[in-house]
């Protein structure tokens, strides 16, 4: 009498819907980004860099003289920058912040802090592609059912055999 379980063929299944979903971006978590702001010919570079609330700008001093990048409403100050190194501050509030050198008040540059709902800027790379909400469960329900008519017909060939057994 040959029988074979059905229960591998499910697990099986279930495991190809969640590297389905896995791949499809559910469940993931989205990471804070670091962004860079290099000070170089007393001027930052770029003069406007747009985060998402969480992210974390690092301005890198790249002049001979010491620098500061101090928001006009004191809602960040990094401290004085010295020659060849780097502060940074992580922006927990969304708002439009433009900021200045405390020692040479004519460099300055805005952040633009979005919230994250807010979609990306138009200088962020889109993604290779885009899909519904619905497309994450509909390839689970696929990969179910899939797997469930798998089993399914391996069971009722064994049982099939019993019987005529």
């Amino acid at each position: 009498m040959a029988t074979r379980s059905v229960r591998p063929r499910i697990v099986a299944g279930a495991l190809g819907a969640a590297f389905v979903l896995i791949g499809s971006g559910v469940g993931s978590v989205a990471l804070a980004a670091d962004h860079a702001v290099d000070i170089a010919g007393f001027a930052f570079s770029p003069a406007t860099v747009t985060v998402a609330v969480g992210d974390t700008v690092t301005w890198t001093n790249g002049d001979a003289v010491n620098h500061t990048a101090t928001a006009d409403d004191a809602s960040f100050n990094t401290g004085t920058i010295a020659a060849g190194s780097s502060r940074s501050a992580t922006f927990s509030t969304a708002g439009t912040f433009a900021y200045h050198c405390s020692i040479h008040p004519a460099m300055t540059a805005t952040i633009v802090v979005t919230s994250s709902s807010t979609p990306p800027p138009t200088d962020a790379v889109a993604p290779a592609a885009t899909h519904s909400d619905a497309t994450p469960l509909a390839l689970l329900v696929l990969a179910a059912i899939g797997g469930l008519l798998v089993g399914r017909r391996r069971f009722a060939g064994s049982v099939a055999a019993v019987v005529d057994d």
